[in-house]
């Protein structure tokens, strides 16, 4: 479906995109192909297809996979393509937020969902974690994000976008930026670009840890003054209790400077300080 197509559909259904929604809906055919080509489609698998808005996905994943299933939470959309769908044997097109949704009742193969989808900015962490909690059946996540967001995810240590973010998505995923995606492929056009960010979900974490709640408390205080040394935020009156003279001797044993800041320490030296830490609260 063109640009033209859909607002001819749109005209005939008096539809008009949802900004709360963050409806926008992808027009570039070259765009669909290009994204299609860089997902490990299995004509055996099943695709799960968050936003699945006009089928410009929809009926072409179909086409590659054993089944579809079509998520959208715009009833609106949902009376109009229903009938669309309909004449598909392997599209099941289901009204209801993704974030509602129980992922692991879906499929009938349990392990092998594939998710794709054009996900808003609003829901773009909430839904990255709902793959991980997720994360023992579904294999792989293929979504369209803001560009900024992909960039914060998949940042490494020493760069300005590396974040909490960073650490908790690579803690559990290996996860890559594929390309980027104009504006000018979506109508409406949002305001900010996009990118295809790939996730495949880990069996085990990429890091050791032994307390992985203290690490990633750990992390989000370090980072709650990003511009300071980390062991000024960690040793704030009423975290875990320890001065900053003994976060600072624990550094140093972990080898790393006490002039550090969240930014340049990786995931595995967080590891490495909260198992030191975890050593000193329970000896």
């Amino acid at each position: 479906m063109d640009l033209r197509e859909l607002k001819q559909l749109f005209s005939e259904n008096n539809f008009r995109p949802n900004k709360r929604l963050g409806q926008n809906f992808l027009v570039d055919k070259n765009i669909r192909d290009k994204i299609l080509s860089a997902l490990p489609l299995d004509e055996d698998g099943i695709a799960v297809e968050v936003g699945s808005g006009f089928g410009v996905m929809t009926f072409a994943l179909a086409k590659k996979c054993k089944k579809v299933i079509a998520i959208e939470k715009d009833i609106k959309i949902c009376r109009i393509m229903r009938t669309f769908f309909e004449k598909e044997d392997n599209i099941e097109l289901v009204n209801e937020d993704i974030l509602n949704v129980d992922l692991c009742d879906l499929p009938e193969q349990k392990g092998s969902i594939l998710i794709f989808g054009n996900i808003p900015y609003y829901i773009s962490t909430p839904f990255i974690e709902k793959i991980i909690e997720n994360k023992n059946c579904i294999k792989t996540a293929y979504i369209v994000i803001q560009k900024e967001v992909a960039d914060r995810i998949v940042a490494l240590p020493g760069s300005k976008t590396y974040s909490s973010l960073s650490c908790f998505v690579q803690y559990f995923t290996k996860v890559k930026k594929l390309f980027r995606v104009k504006k000018n492929s979506f109508y409406p056009k949002p305001r900010v670009e996009s990118a295809l960010l790939g996730i495949e979900t880990l069996s085990s974490p990429s890091v050791k840890v032994k307390d992985e709640a203290l690490m990633f408390r750990m992390i989000r205080k370090a980072f709650s003054q990003r511009r300071k040394k980390a062991v000024n935020p960690l040793s704030d009156t009423g975290f875990i209790g320890l001065e900053k003279e003994r976060w600072e001797r624990l550094f140093e044993e972990c080898g790393l400077s006490p002039s550090l800041r969240a930014e340049d320490i990786s995931l595995s030296d967080y590891a490495r300080l909260a198992d030191a830490v975890n050593k000193t609260l329970r000896p």
